[in-house]
């Protein structure tokens, strides 16, 4: 962590809190700086770490641009904002990404990294794969290990994502809530937000109004027919894309 980012720490927050941002990020696009910048403004990071995936266990099969390649590409979409950190926890020791890394173990990095006195941890993901959260390795472990903010899309519902969690996992008076039910039984309004569910340890945060268009393999295919990516990734991103000459 730079001088800069270790001020702006100790100025922001006692505890700290920092945001985990996990994805391929084949390429990293707005879309992606659009969630981000959206849970920033919520929840007031003082860090915010984007980690390339090294081999994603849910697409084993799918071809992944260079590790190398990918952590550039988030190093430049990051230049422009003091407190997001290109992360290299999935790089492996040859920062080749080779190895096979599971957010299970990479939260588990961070709360070693990260263990001051209350320090809080913040994982990102989307709707679409938190509901698949239940396929993840230990996802019940992973649940209780840092709070989750979900990125909303369209047509998914919170009902949907509070579905996906097991109701041992939930706090006593969340638990007695849902036994209730009714549309408001979980989902409320904290200062930090609307809330899809209040775990024993940790709560679940819907992160409303984020949904983008852009989509990674949208940005490959234009970027195979020879065609502008402007405006769906940063202008550094995109130039990095065309002097490399990525996903021809």
């Amino acid at each position: 962590m730079s001088t800069a980012q270790a001020q702006r720490t100790a100025v922001r927050h006692h505890p700290r809190r920092i945001a985990l941002f996990g994805g391929s990020f084949d390429p990293v696009h707005n879309g992606h700086l659009i969630v981000a910048r959206a849970a920033d403004r919520r929840f007031n990071f003082d860090e915010l770490h984007f980690i390339p995936a090294s081999r994603p266990p849910h697409k084993m099969k799918q071809h992944l641009a260079a590790f190398p390649h990918r952590f550039a590409m988030i190093s430049l979409a990051c230049s422009e904002h003091l407190h997001f950190i290109p992360s290299l926890a999935e790089a492996g020791d040859d920062f080749s990404g080779h190895q096979l890394h599971y957010s299970v173990d990479t939260v588990r990095h961070f709360k070693h990294v990260y263990h001051g006195q209350g320090d809080r941890l913040f994982f990102i993901v989307g709707a679409d794969a938190f509901l698949d959260i239940p396929t993840w390795k230990e996802y019940e472990a992973l649940l209780g290990l840092c709070d989750f903010i979900v990125a909303s899309r369209p047509g998914i519902r919170s009902e949907a994502l509070r579905l996906v969690i097991p109701p041992e996992l939930l706090g006593r008076s969340a638990a007695r809530r849902e036994q209730r039910g009714g549309p408001d039984s979980i989902a409320g309004e904290e200062q930090e937000g609307p809330i899809v569910a209040q775990l024993r340890r940790t709560t679940v945060f819907l992160l409303d109004d984020v949904a983008s268009e852009v989509s990674a393999t949208d940005v490959r295919q234009r970027c195979h027919r020879r065609q502008s990516v402007h405006g769906l990734v940063a202008a550094r991103v995109e130039e990095y894309i065309l002097k490399q000459g990525l996903y021809r």
